[in-house]
């Protein structure tokens, strides 16, 4: 819980100068909690006062982050006068970083009719190139494509600078006659070298490049093959490093678009891979990385940029993420850093499963959890401490990470005695992925099953699965409701049951009540309903599961179940070759661009192989 915030005279405010000079308010922390708090209690107050003071600061980086934080503080609706004036101020500032963030800020804080009126009346590039980033980003963002921004289009696409002109033509062509998309695609063509530097530079809210901007409009308009044209002639060899650049970003888009992009651009991308090392090259590298599908068309190219320092990590990523054994000898070396890729626990988690010899996969993760006895990082970046990386690739090893049983108990043991409950839970999945010769670590299971943790209740599935005695899944259950509305490992409980001797009245109850829980609990639960049910419940599944397919989070499981039901699920196809044939990407909210591409591209191979397990089955 954040301290009260001090609402007394500029001396009671020496917190937020301290602050202010560590970066504190720029980032999360809860000295920006105390600012944002300050703000929705009293826009006029001290503290927001003090900030808009010092706007003036002497130090360049402060008076970039005040303004900043400004930004942050403007409301979606209406004016803010204090904070336009403040802006206005800046934007005289002799670092063009702070101008750009005080273009920004007044363009929010005093609405569009007056940042249009300065975007006309200022002779300076800088300012007048983050004025129209930000009048442009402002239209795009409320879909207000009439009226005054019309005229305001015009004006920039007869702009003399450059950087207005290609934003001008740009916004032209959200709306533009599809007879004119040539006439301006060549506008914007032309602009591009021109253009490029000054976009997206160091103090806006964004960092689009020209290429960026395009791509926007291309996918808006959802112009997929004037995407792969466009690619093909900004990338070729000879074209200025800037206008490849452009190329690359149109490409990146187009790839998280269009399920097709992959296909159509990884050969055009790939033949740059033969050229000269350049930032290009090394930008091109990372855009077909970025994709499974890209990866696996050019694993083979790939697999020969292994050996450049440069680019080797990113690569062997990639391709251990699309479970290309030739990148084990270099995943395995970056599992020995203690700053791996975030990617690596995916990457050896994937190629794991298609390693012919596990035996040194195993090795090398007990060596690495053997130098990182201590804690794991604290969070966001606690995926990638490399024991949990380890702990991770022994879970997908499974029963062939037999030999690690004693590493892992003691890891266990130690986050139980220490009182880091959160890091035994990755370790307690490693053991129930190992099974029955995981007996050993028992006892400390079990401990950890009654234990405070919040996710005590998994220390259970394993106990489950390594010993094979129903009646610990009989015990939990019975201590359950019978009409649960959520619980973590009950679906598993229950389609364990129905393996291995059914279930009870009671627990066909709860599993009944379970499955109808919308969501997680729903899509979870369909195996242990299908194999309890049988036949009779195929047209129950076959009106609730259709709805979880193209979700992410909900598919996998909800396609478990129609792959279990086999001919029964026939009916499905229909919509599973909807999502199959779609040209566009399923929409993935994950905060990540690439990872939404990826998200899709894993549940399309999910409903590819239920397909085929459908179809498969005789009737």
């Amino acid at each position: 819980m954040t301290a009260p915030v001090p609402m007394g005279g500029s001396a009671d405010l020496a917190w937020l100068d301290d602050a202010l000079r560590a970066g504190d308010v720029a980032r999360h922390a809860p000295a920006r909690s105390r600012v944002f708090e300050a703000a929705e209690l009293d826009r006029g107050g001290v503290v927001v006062r003090h900030l808009l003071a010092r706007v003036a600061d002497g130090s360049p980086d402060v008076r970039l982050m005040v303004l900043a934080v400004l930004a942050d503080l403007c409301p979606q609706e209406g004016l803010w006068p204090a904070a336009a004036d403040a802006a206005a101020v800046a934007l005289g500032d002799r670092d063009e970083r702070v101008r750009r963030a005080a273009a920004w800020l007044f363009v929010a804080a005093a609405g569009a009719d007056e940042g249009t009126l300065l975007l006309f009346g200022s002779s300076d590039p800088v300012t007048r190139t983050a004025l129209a980033e930000a009048l442009w980003l402002r239209m795009l963002q409320r879909s207000d494509h009439g009226g005054r921004w019309v005229d305001l289009v015009d004006r920039m696409r007869r702009d003399d600078h450059p950087a207005v002109r290609l934003l001008g033509v740009c916004a032209g062509l959200l709306t533009a006659d599809p007879t004119d998309w040539p006439r301006l695609d060549a506008a914007v063509r032309g602009d591009l070298a021109l253009a490029a530097e000054a976009l997206g530079g160091e103090g806006g809210r964004i960092s689009w490049r020209a290429g960026e901007w395009w791509a926007i409009v291309l996918r808006r308009r959802d112009r997929e093959q004037d995407a792969y044209a466009a690619v093909g002639q900004l990338v070729r060899a000879g074209e200025k490093e800037c206008v490849r650049q452009a190329g690359l970003a149109i490409a990146a888009e187009a790839m998280r678009t269009w399920r097709a992009a992959p296909d159509r651009l990884a050969p055009v991308l790939s033949a740059v891979f033969t050229q000269r090392a350049s930032a290009v090259r090394t930008a091109v590298v990372g855009v077909v990385c970025a994709s499974l599908t890209a990866t696996r068309l050019v694993a083979d190219q790939l697999t020969r940029m292994l050996v450049e320092p440069a680019v080797s990590a990113e690569v062997a990523v990639a391709l251990g993420c699309v479970g290309d054994p030739r990148a084990v000898p270099e995943l395995l070396r970056l599992l020995g850093d203690d700053d791996p890729p975030s990617r690596l626990g995916d990457a050896l988690a994937t190629v794991a499963a298609a390693s012919p010899d596990p035996t040194g996969l195993v090795q090398v993760a007990r060596q690495v959890l053997a130098g990182h006895p201590g804690p794991c990082r604290e969070e966001p970046h606690r995926h990638r401490c490399p024991a949990r990386v380890a702990v991770r690739l022994l879970s997908a090893l499974g029963p062939h990470a037999a030999d690690a049983v004693p590493d892992l108990a003691a890891r266990l043991a130690d986050a139980m005695q220490r009182g880091v409950l959160p890091e035994a839970r990755p370790v307690v999945g490693a053991l129930a992925a190992i099974g029955a010769a995981a007996a050993p670590a028992v006892p400390l299971l079990r401990r950890y099953a009654v234990s405070s943790d919040a996710a005590a209740d998994l220390a259970v599935r394993a106990l489950l699965t390594i010993t094979g005695d129903r009646r610990i899944a009989d015990d939990y259950l019975d201590a359950r409701p019978e009409r649960p509305r959520r619980c973590r490992i009950a679906p598993d409980l229950f389609d364990w049951l129905a393996q291995h001797g059914g279930l009870t009245d009671r627990q066909v109850r709860q599993l009944n009540h379970l499955f109808t829980q919308p969501g997680r609990m729903q899509a979870s639960s369909a195996t242990a309903y299908w194999r309890h049910h049988g036949p009779p419940a195929a047209p129950t599944l076959l009106s609730t599961l259709p709805q979880y397919l193209d979700d992410d989070a909900f598919a996998p499981p909800a396609m478990k179940a129609l792959a279990a039901m086999g001919p029964h699920a026939r009916p499905v196809i229909p919509v599973l070759d909807r999502l199959i044939t779609s040209r566009h990407r399923v929409a993935v909210y994950l905060g990540d661009a690439d990872a939404e591409m990826r998200a899709d591209e894993h549940l399309l191979q999910h409903a590819l192989a239920t397909r085929a397990q459908i179809t498969a089955a005789p009737i």
